[in-house]
């Protein structure tokens, strides 16, 4: 009899998972808002229900008596998932250990002690005048750089708060601004044993909102500072107790080498980092990982060599790149490109942009953007 395999959410974070479970021979069932399902026929059984009807979920997943629960690059989907899988019994993380990662001054104050990370100051913002400046405001919870400004002065910071409290309902977290390299970790646990996939480094749009607009693996940093990456990455999943599944750890590395935590994701990166580049550049099937560490039949990852990939996403901070995406022939190195054929929009977040392409080669493919 197959296994059978439940997927929160049908949006395009959750296709390649779907397409996985095809292609392993599981059965799987799928629930979403039946509204931009798009990965609904892609599944054995799609079910049109809200993902926040949690218990709803859990009684079907009970009905269908599922092996494993699952999501990715979501932080909405991933709550879901702890509480499915805690609730039936199912290889997973319990609820508050996701509510504490998705919750950043939780999470630093459970960080703050890691020899391998400096600490950053921060508070809630509660109507008071900035304790300093620069910074960064942000919300306490959510991602994709939603609500995210920096602030030089009295007039930016109030811009800024304003500009956080329109996005989300969010309490609002003040950091101070750190200038370095910014990179993701991304991660693969196993019954509270984390293994280290890909480095991968971030090209931002800088301030004041630092929308993603690349990005490139493996990271350029040092072998020292990648073992220090790797190190504190490890140290924190244990300070967070996660269990199993994908993690995406932002990093602020300094040119001294110091390197500073920005948040922690229960979930494989957006972006198509952990859908798509990681395999690409490692060799290693991140996604199919994912899927044996729900079904709780998951081996340690043996990692190849592999090559260089990225991603570069077109919006207007990006014109430059526009000829790549109107040439009717890809690059040799290009290995899927996406374009709406649109007016070029000011990019405020991860999720207004007009396209993208992915390369894959035996060098970085560095664009003047």
């Amino acid at each position: 009899m197959k296994k059978k395999i439940a997927i929160i959410g049908a949006s395009i974070g959750q296709q390649e998972l779907c397409l996985k479970a095809k292609e392993m021979g599981l059965y799987s069932i799928s629930f979403a808002w039946d509204a931009g399902a798009i990965c609904k026929h892609l599944v054995d059984r799609f079910y049109p229900i809200s993902i926040i009807e949690k218990d709803t979920i859990v009684d079907i997943c009970r009905q269908e008596k599922v092996d494993g629960v699952i999501s990715n690059a979501s932080d909405l989907t991933a709550e879901v998932v702890a509480y499915v899988s805690e609730q039936l019994g199912l290889n997973g993380n319990r609820c508050d250990i996701i509510q504490a990662i998705e919750n950043k001054s939780l999470s630093r104050k459970k960080t703050a002690a890691i020899k391998e990370l400096s600490a950053i100051d921060y508070y809630l913002y509660n109507h008071q005048a900035p304790h300093f400046l620069p910074c960064i405001i942000k919300p306490q919870s959510g991602g994709g750089k939603v609500g995210v400004s920096f602030a030089k002065d009295e007039k930016s910071f109030q811009e800024g708060i304003a500009y956080a409290k329109a996005a989300t309902d969010s309490p609002i977290l003040i950091e101070r601004f750190i200038e370095g390299s910014e990179v993701s970790v991304e991660s693969i646990s196993f019954h509270g044993k984390h293994y280290v996939i890909q480095i991968t480094d971030k090209v931002t749009s800088g301030a004041p909102h630092f929308v993603e607009l690349a990005h490139h693996q493996p990271s350029q940093l040092s072998q020292p500072i990648k073992q220090k990456i790797t190190q504190a990455t490890i140290a924190i999943l244990d300070a967070l107790n996660f269990q199993n599944g994908a993690s995406h750890v932002e990093l602020k590395v300094t040119e001294q080498g110091e390197v500073f935590l920005i948040e922690v994701n229960a979930r494989g990166g957006g972006d198509h980092i952990s859908n798509k580049l990681v395999m690409l550049s490692t060799g290693y099937d991140y996604v199919k990982a994912m899927i044996h560490v729900a079904l709780n039949d998951f081996e340690p990852p043996v990692i190849g060599e592999g090559a260089y990939s990225g991603i570069y996403y077109l919006c207007q901070q990006t014109s430059k790149l526009l000829p790549l995406f109107e040439k009717d022939t890809n690059e040799s190195w290009m290995t899927e490109k996406v374009f709406d054929n649109q007016a070029l929009v000011n990019s405020l977040g991860n999720a207004t942009r007009n396209g993208y392409f992915i390369y894959q080669s035996d060098h970085r493919i560095s664009l003047n953007i």
